[in-house]
């Protein structure tokens, strides 16, 4: 049992708080002087595979990190590709291309030897495989590929990492089967965020600004007066209730951009990153500037949304998830980007004409709603699961879903 080694009295000094006597304190630490004491969870991961790959035992070091930590596996692994990403993201905030708007979570450590911590803060850490990443390990293993080429990240050769302190806390003397346990209660007791809804918060995403311009600068009829689209759109929230006087969440309404800059393959990138280079190029190589973009994405959708503002006030079919998506990218097809542009002729509001968007399932059951056996009408699914039935319904009248929707059983 970890309570019964021995405690630790040399090693790096620090000064600790504690949170829970005997159990858990936390600290700051330099980004040297961890990647000396946190060994490189890649490495060790490496190692293990060569040791068995020769038949011999792995490090005790590597088999207790086994007991508390999940593998990061391949290069194709979702942890592996994570790592990557996370590396990108620090060494950019490192050079100040976030400006002051990027952080990092808390490091989370675990010695399974107790801490010697004196009444006014002081202890020390264990110097030689005595320190486990409980917690945030992917940020460790990115702190070290960035420190063993910090050239590859656009950092100076000779970066400081001395200079960066790093916030940390500390579970000591607890058992592999604590430890696990916290491991598990981190990572599956905690509400994940929707991940549109976190894409939505995203103010250096291009999606995301241009929904928020939007938002901003657009006022829509409301009765006898007008009134900010920004109030008509729930903020921090993945649902917007029947009753509600908004029309739709953040993250629905940058779904509506995001298919209306993209087309259809944006039904499957509304949760996820947009940049201007995912604007598609046309035959040429040739991509419109930004501002471009921006102006005929926001001039097309606030038409829109100013000419049916009446069916959102409604909370017809119009503001379900899917028929967004699905509308949205209806709408990239009048952008001059198109990769499949109206046909000579054809305006939106024409191809538009006469679908009813009651929320009844004689119209939508099957394209973007489910009905149940008793007739029961459900829109629980999301952009990702209808989206590109209703494009279909949406962009060909004549196909049986076209027909359902335009009301021509």
């Amino acid at each position: 049992m970890a309570a019964s080694l021995k405690p630790v009295t040399t090693g790096l000094p620090v000064n600790l708080r504690e949170i829970r006597k005997g159990v858990m304190a936390n600290g700051v630490i330099d980004c040297e002087n961890l990647l000396a004491l946190v060994n490189d969870p890649q490495e060790v991961e490496n190692a293990a595979k060569r040791a068995q790959k020769a038949a011999q035992p792995i490090s005790e070091y590597a088999r207790m990190r086994s007991d508390i930590q999940r593998l990061i596996g391949t290069a194709s692994s979702k942890k592996a590709k994570n790592i990557g990403e996370y590396a990108d993201y620090i060494a950019a905030g490192l050079r100040g291309d976030h400006g002051d708007g990027w952080s990092l979570p808390q490091i989370t450590l675990w010695s399974p030897r107790p801490l010697v911590i004196s009444e006014d803060g002081w202890s020390a850490l264990p110097i030689k495989d005595g320190l486990f990443a409980l917690d945030s390990e992917t940020q460790v293993t990115a702190w070290h590929r960035i420190k063993a080429s910090p050239v590859a990240f656009d950092l100076d050769a000779d970066f400081d990492f001395g200079a960066i302190p790093l916030s940390f806390e500390i579970f000591h003397g607890i058992s592999v089967i604590a430890a696990r346990q916290i491991f598990h209660d981190r990572n599956l007791k905690g509400v994940p965020v929707d991940k549109s809804l976190a894409m939505s918060m995203d103010g250096r995403d291009f999606g995301t600004t241009v929904t928020r311009k939007l938002m901003e600068s657009l006022k829509v009829p409301a009765g006898e007066t007008t009134t900010p689209l920004s109030s008509l759109i729930l903020m921090g929230k993945r649902q917007v209730s029947e009753k509600a006087v908004e029309w739709m969440t953040l993250s629905v309404l940058r779904t509506l951009i995001s298919t209306a800059m993209l087309g259809k393959a944006g039904i499957h990138a509304a949760s996820t990153g947009i940049e201007h280079e995912d604007i598609p190029a046309d035959d040429e190589g040739f991509r419109p500037d930004k501002a471009v973009v921006q102006r005929e994405v926001m001039e097309t959708v606030g038409a829109f949304l100013q000419e049916n503002a009446a069916l959102f006030h409604s909370k017809t079919a119009i503001t379900a998830p899917a028929v967004v998506a699905g509308l949205g990218a209806t709408m990239n097809r009048a952008m001059s980007w198109s990769a499949y542009p109206l046909p000579d002729g054809l305006t939106l509001d024409r191809l538009l004409e006469g679908i009813h968007w009651e929320r009844e399932a004689k119209y939508w059951g099957g394209v973007a709603a489910k009905v149940n056996d008793r007739g029961v009408v459900s829109w629980a699914g999301g952009a990702r699961d209808s989206g590109h039935k209703v494009y279909d319904a949406l962009n060909h009248p004549e196909s049986g879903a076209g027909k359902q929707i335009r009301g021509r059983f």
